[in-house]
């Protein structure tokens, strides 16, 4: 089963591609300083929803990385007729590559985007390699994944590799400091976004699977969807949460 094809399945009715509303994004961008004509660049953009609100709220040239072309092509569909489509550039990358190529700039937004840098021993190394991409000055939107309280052994498999370096909410704010960075808000989404988030995730795949029964992929897709949203009713909904975390460089 392609994961970066049901990664873009289970994602295609999502506002954004992670457990933040509109409000709490706004919320923590409030303290940002941003300003018309700011360049940000979105790593791990998915379908680049988080981009183009950037561009259309708060006037910026974004720039959209994801190493899926899957996730790329939903992008430029949903943002088709999107009227700050001309503020936004997309790219085909890892994300540390393209960050390796770029200008600093002023906004750094990796949100939900799991293990952007490969080694990293901490988030406070992984931080640190991010930070390298922004202005003197400038600001980095970093949104993770915490445990709430410790997890079992069944829900860190399940949420994968990147799970290795989850943390608790101070834990990350700490980290950013030790990046040598300066926190300026943290916002942690509600039960309530999560559900929004688990629920919408879990139904597009069923709906494709269904729609798509006979396609190979279907059935696997079913069965790991099945088990996901077990998992996340009896653990994941009380120890997984989400912080949205804005550090000055």
């Amino acid at each position: 089963m392609d994961l970066l094809k049901l990664s873009a399945v289970a994602h295609s009715s999502h506002h954004f591609s992670s457990p933040v509303s509109v409000d709490t994004l706004d919320r923590v961008l409030a303290l940002s300083g941003a300003a018309r004509g700011w360049r940000a660049i979105d790593l791990g953009c998915g379908p680049a929803t988080m981009a183009a609100h950037l561009a259309e709220r708060y006037g910026m040239e974004v720039e959209a990385v994801d190493r899926s072309a899957i996730m790329l092509d939903l992008a430029r569909d949903r943002l088709a007729a999107h009227p700050a489509k001309a503020r936004i550039s997309f790219h085909q990358a890892e994300s540390m590559d393209y960050l390796a190529q770029a200008q600093p700039c002023d906004l750094l937004v990796a949100v939900g985007a799991g293990l952007l840098v490969p080694g990293a021993a901490d988030n406070a190394a992984q931080l640190k390699a991010l930070a390298a991409g922004v202005k003197p000055g400038g600001r980095l939107l970093w949104g993770e994944t915490f445990w709430k309280r410790p997890p079992s052994e069944m829900l860190k498999a399940a949420t994968g590799p990147v799970a290795a370096l989850y943390a608790g909410h101070a834990d990350y704010v700490a980290a950013g400091e030790a990046a040598g960075l300066t926190p300026l808000y943290a916002a942690v989404s509600s039960d309530q976004d999560w559900d929004e988030y688990a629920w919408r995730y879990s139904t597009a795949v069923e709906s494709y699977a269904q729609k798509h029964a006979a396609a190979p992929e279907a059935a696997a897709m079913r069965a790991r969807i099945s088990g996901w949203r077990q998992i996340y009713l009896a653990e994941g909904r009380d120890t997984l949460g989400f912080g949205l975390y804005l550090f000055a460089a």
